[in-house]
């Protein structure tokens, strides 16, 4: 059976496209759930309404935890009930979008 604990490792290889920097380090995972039929069950949040990135960011999440073994299924939501600000940021990660010119 996978663990949370191997997809959120997983997901430290999924990038959000703008800001070339990992989605949990961007602080967009909001929960990781796996069953034990090893479904797998992601909530995300967004920067901004209406990210013209959701679908390649929704795609790449199943392109990377659907090959893991014990995997049967993934899926992703945006979990409009919380909200995403610039704290959520790691520090590493403020770097990363400073040198791509976004002001963090």
């Amino acid at each position: 059976m996978v663990t949370i604990e191997e997809v959120k490792a997983a997901l430290e290889e999924v990038y959000d496209p703008h800001m070339n920097v990992s989605l949990l380090d961007m602080g967009m995972v909001r929960r990781v759930e796996v069953s034990d039929q090893g479904k797998v069950d992601i909530g995300l949040v967004f920067p901004c309404v209406g990210c013209p990135a959701w679908d390649l960011i929704q795609n790449d999440i199943k392109q990377t935890l659907s090959p893991m073994e014990g995997v049967t299924r993934v899926k992703v939501s945006v979990e409009w009930h919380h909200a995403w600000n610039r704290d959520d940021i790691k520090p590493e990660a403020r770097l990363i979008a400073k040198e791509h010119g976004y002001v963090i």
